[in-house]
């Protein structure tokens, strides 16, 4: 999957996080939020720069969205999690300090499980 197939179907599941998420539709939707999150922050500093420290109505919306995109994040990650047959509260593991982020990233890079399993079927 492409960075463009993969970034119209995590739009399309934006706010889902049942079923399943291959690899390279989570990681360019990942990408693809990155670089959306880098130009909000980029705004925002622009603006803050502008009209000194107090928070403008550009800031709260800029905080906002970048709100909704992790919370899309999240859900592409239980999909994700769902592709290797693993329940999504394993995303839980990143609230561990130091190391909870390291146990997260191995289980998203992990190979799918082939064919249907209890989350669905195999994502394309």
């Amino acid at each position: 999957m492409g960075f463009a197939e993969a970034v119209r179907v995590g739009l399309n599941k934006f706010f889902t996080p049942t079923g399943r998420a291959s690899r390279s539709e989570f990681w360019w939707y990942y990408l693809f939020a990155i670089i959306i999150c880098g130009v909000l922050g980029v705004i925002g500093g622009f603006m803050q720069a502008a009209h000194g420290i107090e928070q403008t109505w550009i800031g709260v919306i800029v905080e906002l969205l970048s709100a909704i995109i992790g919370v899309s994040i999240l859900c592409a990650e239980i999909r994700r999690m769902h592709d290797t047959s693993k329940s999504g509260w394993n995303v839980c593991w990143g609230f561990i300090p130091l190391v909870g982020w390291i146990i997260v990233l191995v289980m998203l890079c992990k190979e799918s499980t082939p064919g249907e399993n209890q989350y669905g079927p195999q994502p394309l």
